[in-house]
């Protein structure tokens, strides 16, 4: 199966940067789920149940943000699962959605992913965006997309990190 990827220089909407921003990232972990927001500490207990020096949000589901069939993230799901597999690395089983619920996209915790193969990944699997943050540190949104064409005005993009290749 391809993977699509996301042009470099395709611009963000302030729509998509608000939903990221926004959106219910939930943890699965052995006692409970633990709810991560971008712009916030991680919750207290994250380390316990899930030891790292950095942590990272990732999906292979909706490339671009473009529904796409459940059999199809599927098996991108498997291809990512056994690329972290090969990495050696311990992960979480997440549910990124709206905060009413709604777009759920299965996904994983990554502890210890280095930026470098964070950033590989996202963007073999064509994500416009993950989570990725050291611990001590509010969670951060990297986003694989210039920044809107319309500005940024009135969104709070302190946890934003804007990764665009040089032209």
């Amino acid at each position: 199966m391809a993977h699509k990827h996301i042009p470099a220089m395709q611009p963000a909407t302030r729509g998509l940067l608000g939903a990221y921003l926004e959106a219910r990232y939930e943890v699965h972990g052995p006692g409970g789920i633990l709810l991560l927001r971008p712009g916030q500490p991680a919750p207290q207990g994250l380390d316990a149940v899930l030891p790292a020096a950095r942590w990272t949000l990732i999906t292979a589901s909706n490339p671009g943000s473009q529904p796409r069939s459940g059999a199809d993230n599927h098996r991108a799901d498997a291809i990512l699962q056994a690329g972290l597999d090969a990495l050696g690395l311990r992960r979480l089983p997440t549910l990124a959605s709206d905060p009413q619920g709604n777009w759920p996209e299965p996904g994983w915790l990554v502890a210890d992913l280095s930026t470098a193969d964070t950033d590989a990944l996202a963007r073999r699997f064509g994500q416009a965006g993950v989570l990725h943050w050291r611990t001590g540190e509010a969670v951060r949104q990297r986003i694989y997309l210039a920044p809107p064409a319309d500005g940024l005005e009135g969104i709070d993009t302190t946890c934003v990190e804007w990764v665009v290749p040089p032209p």
